[in-house]
């Protein structure tokens, strides 16, 4: 678990009597919750937390005019919790930003002695399944899970073109297995069958496709709908306007467990088995480096 909430500091929160306070101590309920959740919890990232607010009608789904959004009132509250150091700043992710980082060593050796305590062991017997999202707040919330298995995740953020070419295609071949998540509705589903046909003709065959989220038969037993949003597809003439719930509406750690018991279906040995000779491996290579250095 990444960092713990500082008991010792609550007292930095605003006063309960006001608006301010009040959402400050709903929100670090709700990143307890989290917190009980392990790694299918945190980190987590504002979008998600933003949605359980709304669901339980802490904040509105959408601001009356002249007024700020109630999101916004969540951020600050959200900001407020880390700046005073009463919860970590690593258990909100921002997907939108990424480091390009280069490290250095002082030699090979040195590499190899550091790296070998981060080499993983491919638990597939082959080719790793690969996860597409179609929000880069899912991709956040599965990192944890993809340490833990070895698959990648690509966000899309949205329709795309050149991002399919430049990065995800290079990755796949013909028959990879493919879980695609997205938003249920009209322009969610043509965005999946876009991205779908433009790999599928990159990479010159089919790929194994599944839609794992959101599918209607979890819009109807997560009861969703009353969460629909009104978009307006303007590659129609007229704009057409239809009804669409955002995969965030489903609550973090059930999409986690989606993405876990499909990967589970799929091993073909338990993950238990493979970490043990992982370890064990590990341990048999840094003697011999240890010793050659």
């Amino acid at each position: 678990m990444i960092g713990e909430i500082d008991e010792h500091k609550l007292d930095l929160m605003s006063s309960r009597d006001t608006d301010r306070g009040k959402l400050q101590r709903i929100c670090l309920d709700l990143l307890r919750e989290h917190q009980e959740q392990g790694d299918d919890g945190l980190p987590t990232n504002n979008r998600f937390l933003a949605y359980e607010l709304m669901q339980r009608g802490i904040i509105k789904k959408r601001n009356e005019k002249g007024k700020r959004r109630g999101d916004q009132n969540m951020h600050e509250a959200l900001t407020h919790l880390r700046e005073t150091g009463i919860v970590p700043w690593e258990w909100l992710d921002d997907e939108s930003r990424v480091p390009i980082n280069n490290p250095s060593w002082g030699s090979l050796a040195e590499w190899a002695t550091t790296m070998v305590e981060y080499v993983r062991l491919n638990p597939w017997g082959g080719r790793p399944p690969k996860v597409i999202t179609e929000s880069r707040a899912v991709a956040g919330i599965l990192r944890n899970l993809s340490d833990q298995y070895c698959f990648d995740v690509f966000p899309t953020g949205g329709q795309c073109g050149g991002f399919l070419r430049t990065v995800i295609a290079p990755e796949l071949e013909p028959g990879d297995r493919v879980f695609y998540t997205g938003d249920w509705d009209l322009s969610g589903g043509q965005i999946e069958a876009n991205t779908r046909a433009v790999l599928e003709r990159l990479i010159g065959g089919e790929l194994d496709w599944t839609r794992i989220a959101l599918t209607e038969t979890q819009v109807d037993r997560y009861h969703l709908r009353q969460w629909a949003i009104t978009k307006f597809d303007r590659r129609y003439k007229p704009p057409r306007a239809h009804q669409a719930v955002e995969c965030e509406a489903l609550k973090q750690h059930i999409i986690v467990q989606i993405v876990r018991d499909q990967l589970n279906a799929l091993l073909p040995e338990p993950l238990e088995d493979v970490l043990e000779r992982e370890s064990r491996q590990r341990r048999q290579i840094a003697a011999k480096l240890r010793r050659r250095s």
